[in-house]
């Protein structure tokens, strides 16, 4: 019994079944294994230095390249992953990220690396982060969120594992052991690829041959429809033929022959055989090339869409200045760089023990998307606050587990974010679009961090501006929170209206005693 209702609550298949969890997980293996890019980028940029003498300015361009690309890559990756499949996409790239970082094994010169590691291997990694997150928004629903943050807490252990591995190849194999094993580790996201599922309604979209139903159960057709399926409505079905005289009279006739119009749903590139030379005119709805592209850049142009990039890549920026900033920042204080790796420790920890957290909370309902970014930036704009008028290692300390905390309980809501304002069929493109807007606004850290430090000789002033940015979108997203509960408030109104109306419905009703209340008083005989 108890096994019974178990299945129930988690099916085998379908959304939010045990598939769907088993796709989540090795998701977050292909984010672990594609992520790690960037962790490692450090111990990689003193191995190209140390092997092929040049200075560090020009060692940067392949580590820079691979992490840059990650994001501003993706709106091609995106359309891809809608074009043909999100599986498709991760199939390829997770066999070539692998191979264009083992080919660097036999690289004469910096360009051949900038070319394939830099280059091929930061495209590919961006197939492999907008695949995964989408394939796991369509698997899942009620769940969506938890899915997302796990996905992100597998990806984000890399931190740990991988960087000291990589150290260790470099000072026993060199800098192209270091590629050649790194690569190999790399490959292991192949069978992860492999092991993936389509999600159920995606599953069989332009693939089968030919299927009738009735035009009263076929629901109607979706704003967006696959380019590849159209929808015939009023085809007639065909009796079979008996005689010449039979077949003359059919094949003069142009309207339906038996009984009522049928719905045939098929594929473009299928086709459609009959006995007759001329077929009623059927209704077709194909979105151009171009339709679509106008309808891609509205949504661009949406507040939405805007407040996504912005506070996303708020959120990312303020997580990658820390990292990048944090041992000169410390090192300006007087606090030695053997102690600074603490705070790169604290912040990874509560980055990564926060992640699934948040995810739960909001699946729960305990809390909602829009709060919990409300709360994030409120937590950490006090942080960068914090990091500005105390010089303590210990408030250091504290400062970096916020940031920390922030930027692990909003790291996996970019998908659920996108799902909630544009729907599962927009977010390819919106991801992409919007990975791309977080890229632009990382590759401004140089001259920001240039500005400050070297022009006005203090991060202070980095660390107030990072936190107006915060009280900023902790305005906007309390917006969005009270916008939301009006909308709250007006469906309560809606259904408790409606419900009213269907009380007085039944109330008014006649009943078989002829009486409008439904009272058992007898009638007069």
């Amino acid at each position: 019994m108890s096994r019974t209702s178990s299945s129930k609550r988690c099916p085998a298949y379908g959304l939010d079944s045990r598939q769907s969890w088993v796709t989540a997980a090795f998701c977050g293996l292909l984010l672990f294994l594609g992520l790690a890019t960037i962790r490692v980028s450090g111990v990689l940029l003193y191995g190209i230095v140390e092997a092929f003498g040049v200075t560090r300015q020009e060692a940067s361009w392949p580590v820079t390249l691979s992490g840059s690309l990650l994001l501003l890559a993706s709106p091609i990756t995106g359309f891809l992953c809608r074009r043909y499949s999100c599986k498709a996409v991760l199939l390829v790239s997770s066999f070539v990220t692998g191979i264009a970082t083992i080919v660097c094994y036999f690289a004469e010169s910096l360009t051949f690396i900038i070319i394939f590691y830099g280059i091929i291997h930061g495209i590919t990694l961006s197939g492999l982060f907008i695949g995964a997150n989408v394939l796991v928004a369509q698997h899942f629903e009620k769940r969506r969120t938890t899915a997302c943050s796990l996905m992100f807490t597998a990806g984000g252990i890399n931190t740990i594992v991988l960087p000291p591995l990589l150290e260790f190849f470099r000072t026993q194999y060199g800098i192209r052991g270091v590629f050649l094993l790194y690569g190999a580790i790399l490959m292991n996201a192949f069978p992860f690829a492999i092991a993936l599922r389509h999600p159920p309604p995606l599953r069989n979209h332009g693939k089968s041959r030919s299927s009738t139903s009735d035009s009263s159960n076929n629901p109607p057709i979706p704003n967006g429809i696959p380019r590849t399926e159209v929808t015939a409505i009023a085809l007639p079905t065909f009796k079979a033929v008996q005689n010449s005289s039979d077949l003359q009279a059919r094949v003069n006739s142009s309207k339906p022959l038996n009984g009522e119009a049928k719905t045939f749903r098929f594929s473009v590139d299928d086709e459609v055989c009959t006995d007759r030379d001329h077929i009623p005119p059927v209704q077709l709805r194909i979105k151009t090339v171009t339709a679509r592209l106008k309808e891609l850049f509205r949504l661009w142009m949406t507040v939405a869409f805007w407040v996504n990039v912005t506070s996303f890549s708020a959120v990312n920026l303020g997580m990658s200045m820390f990292v990048l900033l944090s041992t000169d920042f410390a090192n300006d204080r007087g606090i030695a760089p053997s102690e600074s790796v603490y705070l790169l420790h604290a912040l990874s920890a509560s980055d990564i023990a926060l992640r699934p957290l948040s995810g739960f909370i909001i699946d729960s309902k305990i809390l909602s998307l829009e709060s919990v970014m409300l709360l994030g930036f409120l937590i950490q704009g006090v942080a960068f606050e914090l990091l500005a008028w105390f010089r303590t290692f210990h408030m250091m300390l504290i400062s970096s587990a916020l940031v920390g905390t922030t930027c692990g309980t909003r790291t996996g809501l970019m998908t659920p974010a996108l799902v909630k304002d544009f729907g599962m069929e927009k977010l390819p493109d919106m991801l992409g679009a919007m990975s791309f807007g977080v890229g632009v606004v990382l590759l401004l850290r140089p001259p920001i961090v240039g500005f400050f430090r070297d022009n006005l000789g203090s991060y202070s002033g980095l660390l107030h501006v990072m936190a107006v940015m915060n009280a900023v979108l902790l305005l906007v997203w309390a917006l969005k929170v009270l916008q939301n509960m009006k909308k709250e408030a007006l469906l309560k109104a809606r259904y408790s209206e409606l419900d009213a109306k269907d009380v007085v419905k039944k109330l008014l009703k006649p009943t078989r005693t002829g009486l409008v209340d439904g009272s058992c008083r007898k009638s007069s005989q």
